[in-house]
Parts: structure tokens; C-alpha cells; sequence
């Protein structure tokens, strides 16, 4: 074909504000007419995934082949559908393996040091001008200050709260008397290990709290008004393997995902899997006695027949739990090569780590299985595991108004102290994806969505003493067009 001709092919997709790949006008240089059928990639593609602005070879090459390969000739439907065209993910952070400490309390200091200045860095952002814990100490009386601090201990005591802080320059210890309602209610909502603001106020020697704030998410927080159209499926916590894995709920679920002419799931383009795909061996003392498969390899193998029957065309994505045979403390790589070989003897998996963080289209999603749902339910006032079926929603806008996946250190979550702190929430997300606890839950928060997506086991001993009743038998589907959701049920 003639330069002038690549020329007119060029020129009509930068009109219409899009670049071709060099693949990209090979495969239209091919066609009987490039300009139609690049006006028809480009009109698919403004419909799907609005945020492209690079028409590749892989895209253009799907949407040729279903108008060249010959057809029999079946009747015009006015309002026939538009195939769906998913535009690829793109891991924006991930963990491998070889992220190891050797145990020096140098480590850890480096690692909260990281903590406080990614916090005070997000608290800044609101324009807020911090004082030195040190110059505060030496104010005259009823001067006040505001300090960025990291919270070291917190004491309930009869008459107040009293927290212990740090910045870099001292630490001092602060009251805020249970007389000032406003100021207290926020103070119960401050973790261990957090980074706020307080501004404190000088009373003969003592400092009292006039306010706290959270580095939270920006009222004013701008997100993309559209997306691709299509649906992401979050699953998690099937636990393959275990005595209580409900099989017939999770054969229901992919006999549905294999309904071609079901509107829903044409429109789907991905399942997520955040986490516990299998039981597990030896995750906890006693554990033996409720599992159906004893052997981690077994446990992958059944996992892979089913994930097989996932249509192809529906890109996969896992990230391990803290039933996974990968390293337990946070963050975990993917599951090792032994275990992603068995996956993937049946169908294409993306391996990714937990937590990750990860952009299809222009929506950035964080995905986390949510071990450290375990140490807010124990810490919050008014929050329990009986109550998760009205809470689970409330402690996931915990994790965003600290802007952390794992505030307490020390607790249950075992934590990796690495140089960078992993876990901070620096970027706003438009979704916040977890799993771990079993029960199904979506919430908007300042235009984030929170989803925990439930999970595929019968309610275990261990939930049973606490009072956990699962969401069993759940998907979470996402419209990325809207951000509209829907708890689809399977029980």
C-alpha cells in the first residue's frame, strides 16, 4: 500500500484523538477499506473502554477478524450488541519474592520512619502547616499548634484518653479529657501506629487535644466520571480443600459465568480473586480435621479444574490469602512457581502479590485479601464479628481515613518492616477490593468503592464461637462504566 495511503490511516486516527502502533497499521493496511475499519475500531472502543487512546495490533486484529472471517448471513438486529472489548491491566505495583529483612532494629525504624513521612505527606496536601513536637513542648500557656505525630501507645483511663506521640524531633504525651464529645469521638477512632494531626493546645503543663485529623480521603477528591463498559468479578476465600468448601454453590457460579446469551456476563471481562482460592495445610493447629483434601497439591489441582471452566475470553487474576502456601507476613508475593504450574496447566492466570495495586481502563483498583481485618475488628469501639453484616462496610473506610492496609502493628498481622512502608494507601484508589472475613459488603466513601466479596465455605468452628455468620455462595460485580454494583447470590 502506497505512504499516502498509511498517510489518510494516520491521519483519521489522530483526528479522533488516537495513535496507532506500527502492528496496529499492518493489520488495517490489510483490510479492504483501512478508513472504515478503523472508524469502526474506533466507534467500538469509544463505546468500551473510553480511557484509550492507543489502538494496538491485539485490538484492531480481534475486531477485523469478526468483520473479514466469513459469516452465514443471519438477520439485522437493530439493537444487536457491541462485542466487548477489554483493555488490558496494568500492575502498578507488585511484590516478589525476594523482598527479605535480616532483623535489625534499624529495619524498623526505617520502616516507620517511611510510615510517618508518606502520612504527613498526604496531611500536608491539605495545605496544613505543622509545627515541631519540640517547640510545641516549650509554648507558652494557652498557646496552641498543630504537629503531624505518629501514635506509639493509647491509655483509657476514667477521666480521658491518653495517647503517647512522636515526630522526629521528641515525644510527649497528650490528654484529650472525655468531657469534650467531639474531640473525644474522634480520639477513639485514632490506631496505634497511625500517623494524625493534632492540634494541641498549651494548659499550664499539659498539652491538651483541640482536634484530630485523619489523613483520610480529600472531600474534593476528583475520579473519572466514565469507564471502559464492562464488569470485574470479585471473588474470594473458595478454600478448595476444606470439609466446609461449598461445591455446589461454586459449580452454580460457573455455570452462570458460562451463560453466553446472559447480559451480565458478556459484559464481563475479568474475575478477581483476592485470596484463600485453597485451605490450605497446616494453617492453624487442628486443621486436619476439617479437610476434605490433605495434600497442597491435590487442593491446586481440583482448584485448576475449576478455574478451567472460566471462558477464556475472561481474563483471571489471584492474588494470595493467608491460606496460600507463600510467606505469611505482609506484603506476599504470588504463589510459587510449583503451585502457578498446576493453575495454569488449564487456563492463563495473571499472578499477582497481596496486596497489589492494579489500573484496567482509568480505574485504579486495590486489591487486598485483608488479614488486618482481623486487628480492626478487635480494636474499634462498636465492632465485632457478630456485627459484620452492618460493620464490614464502616471498617473498610477505617483503612482509607488512615490511609493504611495494616494500621497495628504487632498484632495479629505479621508485617515485613521493609525500607519503604508497602501497606500506606499514597495514591486514592477508585476501588478498595478485600476478602479474609468472609462476608459480603459494598459502600461508596468519598467516591471510593469498598467491596469485600464474601466468600465459598460453610461457616467454620472458629466463626461459629465468635459469631461470624458468612456471606456464602457471593460474587461482587462492578460496572466499570458507572461504578454501579451488584452482590449476585448463588446460595
Amino acid at each position: 500500500m502506497s505512504s499516502n495511503n498509511d498517510r489518510k490511516i494516520i491521519l483519521a486516527a489522530l483526528k479522533n484523538g488516537y495513535h496507532l502502533t506500527e502492528d496496529a497499521l499492518e493489520i488495517l493496511r490489510r483490510s479492504e477499506d483501512p478508513v472504515r475499519t478503523l472508524n469502526m475500531v474506533i466507534e467500538h472502543v469509544r463505546k468500551a473502554d473510553p480511557s484509550c487512546i492507543v489502538l494496538n495490533a491485539k485490538l484492531i486484529e480481534a475486531l477485523v477478524q469478526q468483520t473479514t472471517e466469513p459469516q452465514e448471513s443471519k438477520p439485522v438486529h437493530e439493537h444487536e450488541e457491541e462485542p466487548l472489548i477489554c483493555p488490558e491491566i496494568q500492575i502498578i505495583r507488585y511484590y516478589p519474592e525476594d523482598a527479605i529483612i535480616e532483623g535489625h532494629l534499624e529495619e524498623f525504624y526505617r520502616h516507620f520512619h517511611s510510615r510517618y513521612i508518606k502520612l504527613r505527606k498526604i496531611l500536608e496536601e491539605r495545605g496544613i502547616k505543622f509545627v515541631p513536637l519540640s517547640e510545641i513542648m516549650r509554648m507558652r500557656k494557652d498557646q496552641d499548634a498543630i504537629a503531624a505525630v505518629m501514635v506509639l501507645d493509647k491509655k483509657d483511663t476514667e477521666k480521658a484518653l491518653i495517647f503517647e506521640c512522636e515526630d522526629p524531633s521528641a515525644n510527649t504525651t497528650v490528654f484529650v479529657p472525655k468531657k469534650a464529645s467531639d474531640v473525644f469521638t474522634k480520639a477513639e477512632m485514632v490506631l496505634v501506629d497511625c500517623v494524625v494531626g493534632m492540634k494541641l493546645r498549651k494548659v499550664d503543663d499539659t498539652l491538651l487535644v483541640q482536634d484530630i485529623i485523619q489523613p483520610d480521603v480529600p472531600i474534593n477528591q476528583k475520579h473519572p466520571s466514565t469507564g471502559p463498559d464492562m464488569y470485574v468479578c470479585f471473588i474470594s476465600d473458595i478454600h478448595i480443600g476444606s470439609k466446609n468448601f461449598r461445591k455446589d454453590l461454586f459449580e452454580s457460579f460457573l455455570d452462570w459465568i458460562n451463560r453466553s446469551r446472559d447480559g451480565e456476563v458478556k459484559r464481563t471481562g475479568y474475575v478477581v480473586l483476592c485470596g484463600d482460592l485453597v485451605d490450605g495445610v497446616g494453617v492453624y493447629p487442628g486443621q486436619e480435621k476439617e479437610l476434605e483434601v490433605v495434600s497442597i497439591n491435590e487442593q491446586f489441582s481440583m482448584a485448576a479444574k475449576f478455574l478451567s471452566e472460566i471462558p477464556e475470553r475472561i481474563e483471571l487474576i489471584y492474588l494470595p490469602g493467608n491460606h496460600e502456601p507463600v510467606r505469611k507476613a505482609l506484603p506476599q508475593p504470588p504463589v510459587p512457581e510449583v503451585y502457578k504450574k498446576i493453575l495454569e496447566s488449564k487456563r492463563k492466570i495473571t499472578f499477582i502479590s497481596n496486596p497489589a495495586k492494579i489500573l484496567i481502563g482509568n480505574k485504579l483498583i486495590y486489591l487486598y485479601h485483608g488479614q488486618s481485618l482481623d486487628d480492626l475488628i478487635q480494636t474499634l469501639p462498636n465492632v465485632s464479628y457478630s456485627t459484620l453484616h452492618e460493620s464490614i462496610g464502616k471498617i473498610l473506610e477505617v483503612m482509607l481515613q488512615v490511609r493504611h492496609l495494616a494500621p497495628c502493628y504487632g498484632q495479629n498481622t505479621p508485617i515485613l518492616p521493609l525500607d519503604s512502608d508497602p501497606l500506606v494507601i499514597d495514591d486514592v484508589p477508585d476501588m478498595l477490593c478485600t476478602g479474609h472475613v468472609h462476608v459480603a459488603g459494598v459502600k461508596s466513601y468519598k467516591g471510593v468503592l469498598l467491596i469485600n466479596s464474601g466468600c465459598w465455605q460453610e461457616q467454620t468452628s472458629f466463626q461459629q464461637s465468635s459469631g461470624l455468620k458468612p456471606t456464602v455462595g457471593t460474587a461482587v460485580l462492578v460496572n466499570l462504566a458507572d461504578m454501579s454494583t451488584k452482590i449476585k447470590l448463588f446460595s
